[in-house]
Formats: structure tokens, sequence, C-alpha cells
């Protein structure tokens, strides 16, 4: 009975041995069939507000950045994402202004995945002087985190900006340079 047991125990640590972590990092033992993870994106897509946009007739050159004509209220540009399918972080490139805090929205296939108001360049605001702004309240270029998105090639990418002037006759005209999508 003794020997028995001892051929069962035997006949268990050669079943259950096989399939213990062999100290690799990933826990999968040479040769196994563990299910791979989820793809994602290999490679950061930078995508330029200039040239990988289309965008409506009211964007022009402003300081370096795309930015809206003044007193045009607002505008989109689109874009097809051309990179591969999977989960990416969404970084958005835009350029600050002293004179106002511009509305963007950033959406995928229609849908709002990111939202908000641009900071201020400078806490000076509507305070900074005219005739010396560029030194003084410069335009400052800074990313804007826009969160983590399933996004598959071929989906539908759409920036919104739209101008304020809470200034007077001089405002803010959601100057942005592109958007990045990290794996």
């Amino acid at each position: 009975m003794k020997q028995f047991f001892m051929m069962i125990m035997v006949g268990l640590l050669l079943i259950v041995l096989p399939g213990c972590d062999n100290g690799d990092e990933g826990g999968n033992s040479s040769g196994g069939t563990e299910a791979a993870p989820p793809s994602s994106g290999t490679s950061t897509v930078s995508l330029s507000a200039f040239s990988d946009f289309s965008c409506t007739s009211n964007w022009t050159n402003r300081d370096g950045a795309l930015g809206l004509s003044a007193g045009s209220g607002s505008g989109t540009c689109t874009t097809t994402f051309s990179g591969e399918s999977g989960t990416y972080n969404l970084s958005l490139i835009v350029q600050t202004e002293f004179d106002g805090r511009s509305p963007y929205q950033v959406s995928i296939n229609g849908n709002v995945v990111s939202s908000g108001t641009y900071p201020l360049s400078s806490p000076l605001g509507c305070d900074c002087p005219l005739d010396n702004w560029m030194t003084v309240c410069p335009d400052q270029i800074v990313t804007l985190n826009g969160g983590v998105h399933q996004i598959n090639k071929g989906d539908t990418i759409t920036f919104y900006g739209e101008e304020t002037y809470p200034c007077g006759s001089h405002g803010a005209y959601a100057k942005w340079h592109g958007m990045n999508f990290t794996p």
C-alpha cells in the first residue's frame, strides 16, 4: 500500500513539474503555448497639423503654428490614422498664448476622447504689454495629455479648435502643431 501511494506521488510530481515556471521572465517555460498579449502599435505615430490633416479653410500659419484666422470662430482638421491598430497614448502639441485659453476637442470616429482649454502662456494674461509681448509673454509650446485609447488603422482623427477674445480686440487662436500617438 505504501508503494502504491509513492507511485501516485511520483506520477503527480511528473505531471505538475513541467508546468512550473523555469525562472525566465514572462513566466513561460520553453516550448510553452501561452497566449501572446494583445497587440499594440509598434512605434510612435506623429501627425503634423500642417501636413497630415485636412482643415477647414479658416486655418493659417500663426507664429509657426497652425491657428485660426482672426474673427473666424472655430474650425476642424481631420485625418485618417495611418499607424498600426493598437492602444496608444495621445499627446496634443499646442502653442499657448497670453491673451486667451482656446477650447479644443480631439475625436476618434466622431467620439470626443479629449477636450479642454489651453493653458495661458503667461500669468500676466491680458496685462501683458502689447508692444513687446513676444519677449515678456511669449507663446509656449506645450504637450497636453489626451489619454490612452484603442485606435485602429483607418480611424478618423479630428481636431476642433475655437478662438477666444477675453482681452478685447486681441485673443487666442487655437494654435497647434500636431499629435503624437505613443504605444
